[in-house]
């Protein structure tokens, strides 16, 4: 391997759902070269630090792919990134990313063949509205119409009044060509998603996403099973273990599938293996992935052998790209890139195309990394508990 870097981002944003209000969307590259060619993949963080990542990567990932793992056979490297997603799944991801990227290129195909073949060309994207306030919301949900979207997910999570108040005005907008499901962000108690749920049904909400807080499968099931509403779950289901007792149980009749929770796209195979198996449908959801990673999530729904639905497109949600790829829905869709790879490469001046207020950090990074990597999860932690403290009337 001729080159091998990861660079960091740090992206300002105000998501809020039912636990959290987000203010930081963090990001690794991972980019390789090999002689002519080249691979580029990314991961978005969840629960560790920017300095963590760095760290992980310089000890793991780094050594692995100067050692040879780009030449492994695909059984060898698929061991290495399950021990990796185990650790850190966003740096699977992004690794697991960029080593189909190389390979794609070099035998001048594209990335979704390597998972098994090209199923599918066209994704029907489901768009996302997070809690806003009214106004707010109602100029975003026109600007998606004004796209062509018929899907939407609404987070919901602040109370049972509130949320079906929050629906029936998004219906009211929308019509009812526009599919509609929720997602709660485990907000709830079992009592109160149950009545949650009954109302959702009566607006024409077709799946309730992790309602409650906990991995009560139990509850789960019940619920599914006394309002009738399908469930999907997300972040309740954070290894493959996980799913087997969730599955088992019949807990869910959806799957949520984000790469960079499971460790990448040869992980999210096994996943959704699991669920065909269980008749079990698989959604690939986006964590606000620049155009690498939104790349990466539509070859990976291309190859599945079935689909419920892709969600989200990251540098819509975010308002700038890395890569040149136009990102144009139509009629609700995207086309999967075409070319070899992954069908998209950073642009050569991608950093100056960064949004306002995006840090850049170079890995290994040093001790400015490390400051801003214990300030940014201080402020979150801190802006968390307020929203919380808000949100129950506190």
């Amino acid at each position: 391997m001729s080159a091998i870097s990861a660079t960091l981002l740090a992206v300002p944003v105000d998501f809020a759902i039912a636990r959290a209000r987000i203010r930081f969307s963090h990001h690794v590259l991972v980019a390789l070269r090999d002689g002519a060619e080249s691979g580029v993949g990314e991961g978005v963080l969840y629960h560790r630090t920017l300095a963590e990542v760095a760290r992980l990567f310089e000890r793991q990932v780094r050594p692995a792919l100067a050692a040879g793992l780009a030449e492994a056979d695909p059984a060898a490297q698929e061991e290495w990134l399950a021990r990796l997603a185990a650790e850190a799944p966003e740096l699977a991801y992004a690794a697991d990313t960029a080593l189909l990227d190389l390979r794609a290129r070099r035998e001048g195909q594209r990335l979704a063949a390597l998972l098994g073949g090209i199923r599918r060309t066209r994704i029907p994207i489901t768009e996302q509205l997070f809690i806003r306030a009214w106004p707010q919301a109602e100029r975003e949900l026109r600007e998606m119409l004004a796209r062509g979207t018929t899907r939407l997910k609404l987070k919901i999570g602040l109370s049972t009044a509130a949320d079906l108040e929050a629906v029936r005005r998004v219906r009211a907008l929308v019509g009812e060509r526009v599919e509609l499901r929720v997602d709660a962000n485990r907000a709830y108690a079992p009592e109160e998603a149950e009545r949650l749920a009954r109302g959702l049904a009566d607006l024409g909400v077709l799946a309730l996403e992790e309602p409650l807080a906990g991995r009560d499968w139990a509850a789960l099931r019940r619920l599914r099973e006394q309002t009738g509403l399908p469930v999907i779950l997300d972040e309740n289901v954070l290894s493959l273990d996980d799913l087997q007792a969730a599955l088992d149980a019949r807990a869910l009749d959806v799957l949520n599938l984000k790469l960079t929770r499971v460790g990448g796209p040869r992980r999210a195979l096994a996943y959704a293996r699991l669920c065909a198996e269980r008749g079990v449908e698989v959604a690939v959801g986006c964590s606000e992935e620049l155009g690498v990673g939104m790349a990466a999530i539509l070859h990976t729904a291309a190859a599945l052998p079935a689909l419920h639905s892709v969600e989200g497109v990251g540098p819509l949600r975010l308002g700038f790209d890395v890569t040149d790829h136009p990102w144009r829905l139509a009629a609700g869709a995207l086309e999967l890139p075409a070319g070899a790879g992954l069908g998209v490469a950073l642009a050569p001046d991608w950093r100056g195309r960064l949004g306002r207020g995006v840090r850049v950090f170079a890995v290994p990074g040093g001790a400015r990394l490390a400051a801003y990597s214990a300030l940014a999860r201080a402020y979150q932690r801190a802006t968390n508990l307020l929203w919380r403290l808000k949100a129950r009337g506190g």
